[in-house]
């Protein structure tokens, strides 16, 4: 796969009328454009995880590229109806419940030591 001209951190992700499409945050600039086949003018729920846009309308759920909008798979989700449809994973984060604060003093301190200073944490 080629590497895009922008990074996916930058593009917005829209959803409307059966269609999806990836905005850059700071331009407003149309990157791609992609239409949900057998979705009609439905509402569009999207979800960014795992490096995969999942998207669900009209009874229809998809996974697209975010770099092109490619649909990389479409579940039909038979005899569930064609209503709006609600998505989720779930993730736990490799430090859950841990206190946070070290991690981050970790990386102001690295920051400053790149830059020529020190970070003092006082409680």
């Amino acid at each position: 796969m080629a590497v895009p001209a922008f990074r996916l951190e930058d593009l917005l992700f829209i959803g409307t009328h059966g269609h999806v499409a990836a905005l850059d945050q700071a331009t407003g600039k149309e990157r791609w454009r992609t239409s949900l086949p057998k979705t009609g003018y439905s509402i569009v729920t999207l979800l960014f995880e795992a490096g995969r846009l999942f998207v669900a309308s009209g009874g229809h759920a998809f996974a697209l590229d975010p770099e092109s909008g490619a649909i990389l798979w479409h579940n039909k989700l038979p005899k569930l109806g064609n209503g709006a449809l609600c998505l989720a994973t779930v993730r736990v984060a490799m430090n859950a419940g841990a206190d946070p604060l070290p991690q981050y003093v970790t990386a102001a301190q690295q920051a400053a030591a790149a830059a020529g200073g020190t970070v003092v944490v006082t409680s």
